[in-house]
């Protein structure tokens, strides 16, 4: 993990004060007024989106004090905090204002996707996503209802009959679209599931490059912005998940189906991204050897997984049998345990519970 950035005692509060004078001047109710510290970071109500309309209480605005950076994970605000504070009408002034420029100057960080990526692209991403029927019309796809042949039977059989949404069926390739949406519904990338035995790779992914190239549309961006938007286009549910609370990293976009405020990546060998700084992200890694690997990886550079072999051996439940959480999920639809409402429990930061990895 990256060693933290210490800011002093004086700056954090003359920094904390001109936050809350922000959302005292933003915010009417009180509970939209107040402000958590958690590690690393200030936590409250977005003042540029108001945050959530329907729970007072949620606060997924966050300036980070690695980098003086503010972000809001329900609008995608994203800015300095010299700019945050200019935009909402208050500033540092003197030297207290060049100490803050320096201080973000030497210590800004990146979101990290293997290489740089400022928040910004994930504006551009919903930008650029398409409408499902720009989809149809160059891929052949069409929705799933129930009446769909081939692809209702196999999103029933693994219990996703009641998400078709998010998925399209090409009924002359025979091949089932799962769809990287974005909170307006619009397609940022897919994956495609062979189910008529076709040949070849049974997945296949399209990143957002790919799509375009396949459509005839440009993309007016620089080779480094496509290289990342390439790879946002690839996690399955970033534009929709709120990394302010606890949100879970799934190997592939089904299992993070099941799951609230999930990510689905495509394959646990796809080096796409690393949340390793942002204390939220806990990882849900396969019940395979691979999986466990990573998971003793992880577990020793600090990081939250989840232990499956404890787990299932609390709830008596065979190891063979539950690859994955959709397995798992299966698994009690026909068992009816009650261990589903139980997965947040077995998250673990602790190193030492690395002994309990190899129960099979």
């Amino acid at each position: 993990m990256a060693e933290e950035v210490i800011i002093s005692s004086e700056m954090k509060a003359r920094i904390i004060n001109k936050v809350v004078r922000v959302l005292h001047a933003n915010h009417t109710h009180p509970e939209k007024r107040r402000m958590l510290e958690s590690k690393g970071r200030l936590n409250f109500a977005c003042p540029y989106c108001g945050d959530s309309h329907d729970n007072i209480r949620k606060k997924r605005g966050n300036l980070y004090w690695n980098d003086l950076f503010f972000h809001c994970y329900n609008c995608s605000a994203h800015a300095s905090l010299d700019v945050f504070l200019a935009e909402h009408n208050e500033n540092f002034e003197g030297d207290d204002r060049i100490d803050v420029i320096n201080y973000i100057k030497e210590n800004r960080k990146h979101f990290s996707l293997g290489e740089n990526l400022d928040f910004y692209l994930f504006d551009k991403a919903k930008q650029l996503a398409l409408n499902f029927d720009e989809i149809a019309l160059g891929f052949n796809v069409y929705p799933i209802n129930s009446l769909t042949y081939q692809a209702y039977p196999y999103l029933k059989s693994r219990l996703l009959h009641h998400k078709t949404e998010r998925f399209g069926f090409d009924p002359r390739r025979r091949e089932l679209y799962v769809f990287n949406l974005t909170p307006e519904g619009k397609i940022l990338g897919f994956q495609t599931r062979d189910l008529g035995g076709n040949g070849g790779p049974k997945y296949k992914t399209w990143n957002i490059e790919r799509i375009y190239d396949r459509l005839k549309l440009k993309l007016d961006v620089t080779e480094e912005e496509l290289d990342n938007l390439n790879k946002i286009s690839m996690l399955f549910g970033i534009l929709t998940v709120d990394m302010a609370r606890d949100f879970s990293i799934f190997e592939g976009p089904i299992d993070a189906m099941f799951m609230n405020n999930s990510i689905g990546l495509t394959g646990v060998k796809k080096q796409i991204i690393e949340f390793n700084e942002i204390p939220t992200a806990r990882y849900f890694f396969d019940n395979d050897m691979e999986g466990k690997t990573r998971m003793i990886d992880k577990l020793k550079s600090g990081q939250t997984v989840f232990m499956w072999d404890k787990f299932l051996k609390d709830f008596d439940i065979p190891s063979r049998k539950v690859k994955d959480l959709n397995d798992l999920v299966k698994w009690e639809f026909s068992n009816r345990s009650g261990c589903l409402g139980d997965l947040d429990k077995y998250f673990t930061k602790d190193s030492l519970d690395i002994i309990f990895i190899w129960w099979v």
